[in-house]
């Protein structure tokens, strides 16, 4: 980071002098910003800032101490407002928030506190502020470097690359990020505009950088904004890793806050870093690479079009995504039937942000597939590292006509990917969420002889577990699944990447018609017919009123070990404990389902998880008992999300 020499300290000091807090808008301008901005390369011009206004102070006597949020560390108020917002933008191993603008340049650093505290006091909301982007880019360039040192190589040289999803906002936090960590000595920052999330693992695996941040919330809405951070020390940082970098980012806005200046940036300006790259082209071909080794030269129509027989629908959904069908109609798929193609942050006339899982996507993409009589329809969440299908249920024999499609998510995409698996890996080792089905345990094991692995729900949770079976032997885990749709493949080293899948899933449809030949039309939903779904599946959100994380485990450890109870007592008959469970409880009903429920890590809220056979016999055999049980607690919770099941 700049630090004034003894000169401009004094200027400092008389500016401070002249015009009390808010007089400091003018310190940008007198020396920060052509400090800042004189060895970098701009995306667009920056526009002149203006020096702000002196001001009068005054001195006001108060009759009596006012109370004010200062804790045990004796920091202002403003400065804990501003170091416990970063801490709560953690979200597992990434960090999210609501993006919250604030003056680019000029004005005092305490008055980011305020708007921060506004949007907590409105709707409980964690601001995600272009200066936090600055801190975060400080944090993860120091850290990046670090780890560089523990490995040996002591050259003080870093490039991270910045991509981001299309969010109109997340161009200010990738200026804001690059910015802090180019003012790291050594580090230079490439920006390749929007990208996906896995490209940006890939940039870092293929040796184009030696770390990457992506600044994206996924299918959160549009007004949320986050970073996911990857690095060829660790792969893709863990929860842990965010633990570091936060303590680094803190000790960045102390830094920033005893200077009183917030750090200059180039507002809606554009990117200033050293290199403006496209980095995506080189992504497209490595799955391009991909598919290619999934329909090989002896049963693909041609050695350079191996989909040219394929009809596809791309719905990306506005997201970053929208390279993907490109990519299948140069190995030939016809995708004139592809919608929301161009990336736009403001997701006009669709269904909002993009997410496989969401009702209204899958509804647009099926009607998009029926009209052109498509093979498949592909879907992909804002950032693309997650996937969605649409296939039809009937398939004429004779002409090859499609109908009746249907969404392949949730159990029935993981069995389909294992049963992808069961023939290129017998006997391997699925790792999923805990929130799968009975029948998909029953299927993975029974059916195709695979191992199902239960784990904490949480994609990187899934994928550590994975990897920590595969590393250390004790399971050869191929595939790391959550229901969400997340998926990471070991032969892909386990990066969690949707378009991957939709390689592997767009494969097995080119070898099965392939194999079938002319007149043998089918569907691969014919594939898992053995796999029997629960027809009632529900997921229900309990709330915790007093907003505490303290009470929410409280009040979970108290429900499970009531739950355990009662199964031991025999007062629900038709309840069993599934010991092999790795998260809250889970209890499995006689009929062949199950519920569970479980704490989220950074909410107040518990899940209540419900399959059954029938909404009756959820309603009887679930709900009915369980809400006996929850009025127990009726002070502290709120579960009429259960009363209206």
């Amino acid at each position: 980071m700049f630090r004034p020499t003894p000169s401009a300290f004094l200027l400092l000091t008389a500016l401070l002098s002249n015009g009390g807090h808010d007089g400091t808008a003018s310190i940008t301008n007198a020396f920060l910003s052509p400090v800042a901005t004189s060895h970098r390369s701009k995306y667009t011009t920056l526009s002149a800032t203006t020096p702000a206004k002196s001001t009068t102070t005054t001195t006001t006597d108060f009759p009596h101490w006012k109370k004010t949020t200062i804790d045990t560390s004796n920091e202002p108020p403003n400065l804990q407002t501003i170091l416990a917002s970063l801490s709560s933008l953690k979200s597992g191993s990434d960090i999210r928030g609501t993006f919250v603008g604030h003056r680019s340049s000029g004005g005092t650093i305490a008055n980011i506190s305020r708007p921060i505290e506004k949007l907590k006091k409105e709707n409980g909301g964690i601001a995600f502020t272009p200066f936090a982007g600055h801190c975060f880019g400080v944090a993860f360039a120091k850290w990046a470097l670090s780890q560089q040192e523990e490995r040996g190589n002591n050259d003080n040289a870093l490039t991270i690359c910045i991509g981001r999803d299309p969010r109109p906002h997340g161009e200010r936090l990738a200026d804001a990020f690059a910015r802090g960590a180019e003012s790291v000595d050594g580090v230079r920052v490439l920006y390749t505009d929007v990208a996906s999330t896995p490209s940006m693992y890939e940039f870092v695996r293929a040796d184009q950088c030696d770390a990457a941040a992506m600044i994206t919330a996924s299918h959160l809405p549009e007004e949320k904004n986050g970073m996911k951070f990857f690095s060829n020390a660790v792969g893709g940082l863990t929860s842990q890793h965010i633990d570091e970098l936060i303590v680094l980012a803190q000790k960045e806005a102390r830094e920033w806050y005893n200077m009183g200046i917030l750090p200059p940036s180039s507002g809606n300006a554009g990117v200033m870093c050293s290199e403006l790259v496209n980095f995506m082209p080189y992504y497209k071909e490595t799955l391009k690479k991909a598919i290619l080794r999934e329909v090989p030269t002896s049963t693909s129509s041609s050695t350079i079009k191996p989909l040219a027989n394929l009809n596809i629908v791309v719905n990306p959904g506005n997201g970053a995504g929208c390279f993907f069908a490109d990519l299948l109609s140069d190995l030939g798929a016809n995708v004139a039937g592809s919608i929301h193609l161009t990336p736009d942050g403001t997701f006009p006339d669709t269904f909002g942000v993009p997410n496989p899982e969401k009702k209204e996507m899958v509804e647009a993409t099926v009607k998009a597939c029926e009209a052109v009589d498509a093979d498949i329809g592909v879907m992909f969440d804002t950032d693309a590292d997650r996937s969605g299908f649409v296939l039809p249920r009937t398939v004429d024999p004779s002409t090859g006509a499609h109908s009746d499609y249907e969404a392949l998510n949730g159990n029935r995409m993981i069995a389909l990917i294992s049963k992808i698996f069961s023939n290129s890996s017998p006997g391997c080792t699925i790792v999923t969420d805990s929130t799968t089905s009975e029948s998909l345990s029953e299927y993975l094991q029974d059916e195709l002889g695979l191992n199902h692995y239960r784990h904490v729900r949480g994609y990187a949770n899934v994928i550590g577990k994975a990897k920590e079976l595969t590393d250390g032997k004790k399971a050869n885990a191929e595939v790391a699944i959550e229901i969400s749709g997340h998926c990471a493949m070991k032969e892909n080293g386990y990066v969690d990447d949707g378009t991957y899948t939709a390689v592997k899933i767009i494969g097995l449809l080119a070898r099965t018609n392939d194999a079938a030949g002319a007149g043998e039309h089918g569907s691969l939903l014919d594939l898992i017919s053995d796999f029997e779904e629960m027809p009632y599946e529900e997921e229900r959100r309990i709330r915790v009123t007093d907003g505490s994380l303290e009470t929410t485990t409280s009040v979970f450890n108290q429900l499970v070990q009531s739950l355990k109870v009662m199964c031991g007592d025999g007062s629900v008959e038709d309840w069993s404990v599934d010991e092999d469970n790795r998260e809250g409880v889970r209890l499995r009903l006689s009929s062949g389902g199950h519920f569970m429920i479980r704490k989220s890590l950074h909410d107040p809220v518990i899940s209540m998880q419900v399959e059954s056979v029938s909404r009756d016999e959820a309603q009887e055999k679930v709900l009915e008992p369980l809400l006996s049980l929850l009025k127990e607690h009726d002070s502290v919770l709120d579960y009429s999300a259960l009363e209206n099941a």
